[in-house]
This record gives structure tokens, C-alpha cells and sequence, in this order.
């Protein structure tokens, strides 16, 4: 199961905006056993007449 924990907006400008968020993830691997991991991701943001949309998105780490 995952959950969005924790959301931060890290710069803005009228057209773009980039997101960080933190991703809790736990559950059960049957070679590995169970795990709890909080993930880190980032997003970039770009402005249209319709509304936002996903420019790009990066990896950050585990912490």
C-alpha cells in the first residue's frame, strides 16, 4: 500500500511549479518479507489554458 505523506512546494513561477513529495510505501515480498519505505519524488508542473500538466519527474531517493 502507498500513501502520499508529505507534499512541498520548492519553487513557483506563474507558468511552472516544482513539487516535492514523500511517498509511504509498506506491504509484504514473498523473497524479500515485509518492508515500510518512505520515497522521495519530485515533479515539475507546467501551466495550459486547460490547467497544469506533467512536464517531468525525478527519482530523489529513499530516506
Amino acid at each position: 500500500m502507498t500513501r502520499l505523506d508529505e507534499v512541498t512546494v520548492v519553487s513557483e513561477t506563474p507558468e511552472t511549479t516544482r513539487i516535492e513529495a514523500v511517498w509511504f510505501s509498506y506491504g509484504h515480498d514473498p523473497d524479500s518479507g515485509y518492508y515500510d519505505v518512505f520515497e522521495r519524488t519530485a515533479v515539475v508542473l507546467v501551466k495550459q489554458d486547460a490547467g497544469w500538466r506533467l512536464h517531468s519527474e525525478e527519482f530523489l531517493g529513499y530516506q
